[in-house]
């Protein structure tokens, strides 16, 4: 019975959310963002527990079977069970944040289904509050598969293992790169602020990651039938950017084209980071940031994979217009992220290092 209120649930949330349609055609940016908290932002949940219940024994029980995102790990559970939350603890599986609670999935957030999973205990401890990330086979610590761990580059199957470099970051197996992203952008967006209050950098530091695993790894039908079932227990309200896969470019990468600033008529009243000029670059580079009042910025680099390359603490800054002057650190030739945290403040800019 449980599965065919599945099937006919799915069917008309499918219907009527009109998967496949794009969400507020002609918007982007701001508006759009405004405009999907308004609609897709739910009020209500089922409460922690409520959630965690549902998401074992309805939304992630398959024949009597629960599995973890990150390894394929499987555990009997039965659908109709009571406890289901401690069986599952027994047997080894818990509830992943994607967004951790320690940076800002408290409230309703915290029980906010569109970014919660079943995952091995294990792998959902190592994991922790680390970014998501890229990580290169040779420098991975551990790789997670089903029920057991290893401390070497796998031989065969490697696309079905997670991957965690310690303290630092943690990549999820392929077919679930995809998932991540959307639980991602759709936390940041619906509570931003929370978000950033938390840490203003964990996000912004991993978006250009998670957006190639978006176009990486496709939404399949059983990810629009997940937020589907979410929907019907949340107000209606899926997960947007499993719906509408366009959203994230449109949201968070409207602008393509950037321009370094001539000399300025108008002072900016707010942190403002510019364009580094030249860019691309091969030996040095400078960095312009405007700041509204005096203070101290802290300055990194990234790799594309969400490796801290340079931090610079940037002290007794003066209002107006700051620059750094980046010089060559060896890196081989490709894009990098400069990022300037001022006041709880982040801002980030893509450069081009050419050797």
């Amino acid at each position: 019975m449980k599965f065919l209120r599945f099937i006919v649930v799915c069917l008309f949330l499918s219907l009527t959310l009109g998967y496949g349609q794009t969400i507020f055609p002609g918007l982007s940016g701001q508006r759009l963002l405004d405009s999907l908290v308004a609609r897709y932002k739910p009020n209500t949940t089922l409460g922690y527990t409520g959630a965690r219940n549902y998401m074992f024994t309805v939304l992630d029980n398959h024949n009597d079977s629960v599995t973890c995102v990150y390894t394929g790990f499987r555990i009997y559970l039965n659908h109709n069970s009571s406890n289901a939350i401690q069986e599952a603890l027994a047997r080894g599986i818990n509830t992943e944040h994607t967004w951790p609670q320690s940076l800002g999935a408290t409230g309703l957030a915290k029980s906010n289904l569109h970014h919660l999973f079943p995952t091995r205990t294990d792998v959902n401890s190592a994991r922790g509050s680390l970014p998501f990330a890229e990580i290169p086979d040779a420098q991975t610590d551990k790789w997670y598969r089903l029920d057991y761990v290893l401390t070497y580059i796998p031989v065969q199957f490697i696309d079905e293992y997670s991957e965690l470099k310690i303290n630092q970051q943690f990549e999820p197996r392929e077919d679930h790169k995809g998932n991540v992203a959307r639980a991602m952008f759709y936390f940041y967006t619906m509570y931003k602020d929370q978000a950033n209050s938390a840490d203003p950098t964990f996000f912004p530091l991993q978006k250009y990651v998670l957006r190639s695993w978006n176009s990486m790894d496709p939404v399949d039908a059983a990810e629009i039938a997940r937020t589907n079932m979410i929907a019907s227990q949340q107000e209606g309200k899926p997960n947007p950017f499993v719906l509408d896969t366009s959203l994230i470019r449109r949201a968070y990468f409207a602008l393509t084209t950037v321009h370094y600033p001539r000399p300025v008529s108008q002072t900016p009243d707010a942190f403002k980071l510019y364009p580094n000029f030249p860019n691309p670059f091969n030996n040095e580079t400078d960095v312009r940031f405007y700041l509204p009042r005096p203070g101290s910025v802290q300055l990194a680099v990234y790799s594309v994979s969400g490796q801290a390359l340079l931090r610079e603490s940037l002290s007794h800054l003066p209002q107006g217009f700051n620059r750094f002057h980046l010089r060559e650190q060896q890196w081989a030739t490709g894009f990098y992220f400069i990022a300037i945290t001022f006041d709880r403040q982040v801002a980030v800019q893509k450069i081009l290092f050419l050797r």
